[in-house]
């Protein structure tokens, strides 16, 4: 979270390249975060230039290779660069997002998420070469587990609960600025943003056993005839955007506000 805040700070001071320093440090000292793949490429982008402008478009496609959905991530990319390019769901091997759009299709229309693992996997026994129904299988599998629930909720509803993720983050983080409180007690704050690795790991591990399956020869017929037809992902409404914009500059504000009250002490 200092690390962060003290980029954002920087950034807005103006002075980027120190930003990307700091943001490209933490990156190798810490892993990938959301917010230092959006901080550094807000931080290449804000140089413009040719070469600028490139690292940025690269740093933003790494970290949505990894954060797919992540509202900070994807304003700051939209800011940048415009609308997401859409996903291309046509590809015999899904991308997360088309993973986490059909998971979410099928759970919104059977419901009971026991029941959506099982009708996919059965499915997916229906047609062994299809890449994208195997995904779906081993994904709705993963998340039917009874302690992953608050993963199902970030899958069924993204924008509410990824929102709610980021701004109990930044409300907490002012909470503890503006009334004061000891520095420990800006760690709950994390138990939203918290999630997201946990569901994308989820996500990582359904898509590896998924495609590194054995494929089975004879197609086993499927008893679901009513299994919904996998569509082509939408791409990102203008809602969307609009949220994720203003969950960004609440959490900045949280960043740069908590840094301040940092150096205060």
């Amino acid at each position: 979270m200092a690390v962060c805040a003290d980029a954002e700070a920087l950034l807005r001071a103006g002075r980027t390249s120190e930003a990307r320093k700091a943001a490209r440090a933490a990156l190798y000292a810490d892993g990938p975060d959301p917010r230092l793949y959006a901080l550094l490429g807000r931080a290449h982008a804000a140089d413009g230039g040719e070469e600028h402008t490139e690292r940025a478009e690269a740093v933003f496609r790494e970290g949505l290779a990894t954060f797919p959905d992540d509202p900070v991530l994807l304003a700051a990319h939209a800011a940048a660069f415009g609308p997401e390019p859409a996903a291309e769901s046509g590809q015999s091997a899904p991308s997360a997002r088309v993973q986490r759009h059909d998971a979410r299709l099928v759970l919104a229309v059977v419901g009971h998420p026991a029941g959506a693992a099982q009708q996919a996997c059965a499915q997916a026994q229906a047609h062994p070469a299809d890449d994208r129904t195997a995904v779906l299988a081993e994904t709705l599998t993963a998340l039917a587990r009874p302690a992953r629930a608050p993963l199902r909720l970030l899958v069924r509803a993204p924008l509410t609960a990824g929102s709610a993720c980021w701004l109990w983050f930044a409300g907490w983080l002012l909470a503890v600025a503006a009334l004061h409180l000891p520095v420990a007690a800006a760690l709950p704050a994390l138990l939203g943003p918290s999630l997201f690795p946990l569901l994308y790991g989820a996500l990582r591990a359904a898509r590896r056993r998924a495609l590194g399956r054995t494929p089975v020869a004879p197609p086993v017929p499927s008893p679901y005839a009513a299994f919904p037809t996998l569509p082509r992902v939408p791409p990102y409404t203008l809602r969307e955007k609009a949220t994720a914009a203003v969950v960004l500059g609440l959490v900045a504000l949280a960043l740069v506000s908590f840094a301040g009250y940092l150096a205060r002490r």
